[in-house]
């Protein structure tokens, strides 16, 4: 009967997915998708690939349990996993039938808590875990929560978890790979987690500006393996325009590149194959930014977004500033960095664009590497007392995520209403093979990022040797504590 049930939610979603009608859209005013966004679709439809099932037992029954996830809200990303009902909307309806078919296959009761709209979770969680209550049996907390909980001993090690096989494709093994410290694995990130494909970043181009100024064309750059920090620097200088005539660089001209100031120095590094943080023998993260050609991505970043007043500098500290997308969107700026869940506001932009992978330091890199900024891991506290039911849960829903989540936001939501001519398609397909998560830029955001190197490319300082060994001891001991949290 389970087995029955599971098909028919699954044929049941396939016929809202494949149908070649325009979406419900989840912004207001808007009622049905253009012609282009009908063909997208059409040609975007998800095929069929055999997704091998969880290695669970036939007979595994919860008796109807309760499994609550906890959740935080944010502006930069979806977080929420449990949907209250079946909308008509593609990917609302696609996490309905994931969570759906998990509930029915297990007999669980699967729920969602929203631990807070804002920072940190970690103090919206502790609390719980101090007084012992199990009520929450996976938390996703910010990605800078995570010490905290883990320090303070609060988080289960995943390795003691049973049912979940991480080599299953339904976990991200690239991002996986950075979700362990000192040998203990703090979460795993698979399918169910949206807000990583949404924490992505990549770069915006305006079609018109490269069209307009004579450039290359970005896309034949990148297949070709010539996108390169310099071959950008060189466009994004052409680009610039004065367009007011005022002799002054203001939002009435025309730049190269448009970013949140924080977010500049890190898209580009790790976008040149760079990491500001990697493990050491012990498994203990340490910097790693001061050999040499981490010291030349460095100079590079500063010589084509400084030098030569091609970026557009703004004091907002959003994620994707509000006045970058206006000024896109308006034709002022030949790129824009973005996460892909910030390309959905420009949905109605009328000016045609593309969206391509941050550049190689040079043509000897062997591979592009797509940024992931911040996410939400899925941590375990230790108050769960099931930690049986849990494996099997997180196993089975991601599980039905790929089947249904992950086509449904990338193959329809994303590929379909976004992306606006075949490159961009296949450009997504790059970026989601090439993604990088550095410790420096999510675990330790504050200390790193959002720390010294944000306030290094603020004031102009690009003595990089110095900065890191004024910081260094402080991040080694903030590094230790942790560690000792860990094995305590």
């Amino acid at each position: 009967m389970k087995r029955t049930i599971c098909l028919l939610l699954s044929l049941l979603l396939l016929s809202v997915s494949c149908a070649n009608t325009g979406s419900t859209s989840d912004e207001p005013g808007e009622t049905s998708a253009s012609p282009a966004d009908d063909l997208a679709e059409t040609e975007a439809a998800p095929e069929e690939t055999a997704v091998p099932a969880p290695d669970l037992p036939e007979d595994m029954d919860f008796g109807g349990a309760e499994f609550t996830f906890g959740v935080v809200e944010n502006p930069n990303a979806k977080n929420a996993i449990v949907m209250e009902e079946m909308t008509g909307e593609v990917l609302n309806d696609a996490q309905f039938t994931a969570i759906a078919e998990t509930s029915e296959a297990l007999n669980v009761q699967i729920g969602e808590y929203v631990m807070t709209s804002g920072y940190p979770a970690a103090n919206a969680i502790i609390p719980l875990i101090t007084a012992g209550d199990d009520v929450i049996q996976v938390a996703n907390v910010f990605c800078v929560d995570a010490p905290t909980l883990m320090g303070k001993g609060y988080s289960v090690d995943y390795a003691g978890v049973p049912h979940i096989d991480l080599s299953k494709p339904y976990w991200d093994a690239g991002i996986n790979d950075s979700l362990s410290l000192a040998g203990v694995r703090y979460a795993a990130i698979g399918d169910l987690s949206i807000s990583t494909h949404d924490l992505t970043y990549i770069l915006l181009f305006s079609q018109s500006l490269v069209s307009q100024n004579g450039l290359e064309n970005p896309y034949s750059l990148v297949f070709e393996g010539n996108w390169t920090m310099d071959k950008m620097k060189s466009m994004m200088e052409t680009a610039m325009l004065d367009a007011n005539g005022n002799g002054e660089r203001d939002a009435e001209d025309v730049f190269g590149y448009l970013a949140a100031s924080k977010m500049v120095l890190p898209s580009f590094w790790i976008g040149a194959g760079e990491k500001s943080m990697e493990y050491d023998e012990s498994g203990a993260p340490v910097l790693s930014m001061t050999d040499e050609r981490f010291v030349s991505v460095i100079e590079k970043i500063f010589a084509m977004t400084y030098d030569n007043d091609a970026r557009f500098k703004t004091s907002e500290d959003s994620d994707v500033p509000t006045a970058c997308r206006d000024m896109f969107a308006t034709g002022h700026s030949l790129f824009l960095d973005c996460s892909l869940f910030w390309v959905a506001a420009l949905r109605d932009m009328e000016t045609d664009f593309g969206i391509i992978p941050y550049p190689k330091y040079d043509e000897t890199q062997k591979d592009y590497c797509a940024r992931v900024s911040y996410y939400m891991p899925p941590m375990i506290p230790i108050t769960n007392v099931n930690l049986d039911m849990t494996g099997a849960v997180l196993e089975e829903a991601n599980y039905r995520a790929k089947l249904h989540i992950t086509p449904a936001y990338y193959e329809i939501s994303l590929k379909g209403k976004y992306s606006r001519d075949p490159e961009s398609i296949s450009m997504l397909d790059l970026i989601f093979q090439s993604r990088v998560v550095d410790l420096g830029d999510t675990l330790f955001c504050s200390n790193v990022r959002d720390g010294f190197m944000a306030a290094m490319y603020s004031s102009d300082n690009r003595d990089l040797v110095s900065t890191v060994a004024k910081n260094e001891k402080v991040i080694n001991k903030t590094v230790q504590k942790l560690i000792e949290g860990l094995q305590g």
